[in-house]
């Protein structure tokens, strides 16, 4: 069994915006991401996330793929964008704290632009799933402020 990084060492977010809790396997083509929704989700209104929320659990696995190749690069994690979302399907409404979630993501293709197919589960049950086109940007390395603005 292969031993991951945390995935803070693999994506730009942090907490409170870091939803994911471990990176499970991976290999050439994607990624198998785990999370639990935690009373701190910052998506939590009354006591649940809207399920629309899957999108960025997705959008973190995706990241977490890119992290672990910058990583084999000996590279920061870089900051990626979402260009495109096709294909996106809600099976449920709301997520409750607790809840164990499986998120997959699988490289269709790599270039400037690259494309997944990603979904995610609970309990084997599906909850979302969609084709992500991604654009990565610079690594990141330091987050600074300039001088006299709000941290």
């Amino acid at each position: 069994m292969t031993a991951f990084p945390p995935v803070a060492e693999l994506v730009p977010q942090r907490p409170p915006m870091l939803l994911l809790d471990e990176v499970v396997a991976a290999d050439d083509d994607g990624i198998t991401c785990a999370a639990v929704v935690h009373p701190g989700n910052l998506f939590l209104v009354d006591g649940r996330v809207h399920a629309s929320a899957l999108l960025e659990y997705m959008a973190q696995a995706i990241a977490a793929f890119a992290g672990l190749g910058a990583r084999a690069s000996g590279q920061p994690p870089a900051v990626g964008l979402i260009a495109a979302c096709r294909n996106f399907e809600l099976h449920a409404e709301h997520l409750a704290v607790g809840d164990p979630l499986q998120i997959v993501a699988t490289r269709v293709f790599a270039g400037a632009m690259a494309e997944y197919r990603a979904a995610v589960t609970r309990r084997g049950q599906p909850l979302a799933e969609a084709i992500l086109s991604v654009v990565t940007t610079t690594p990141v390395t330091t987050v600074t402020t300039p001088a006299g603005s709000p941290a």
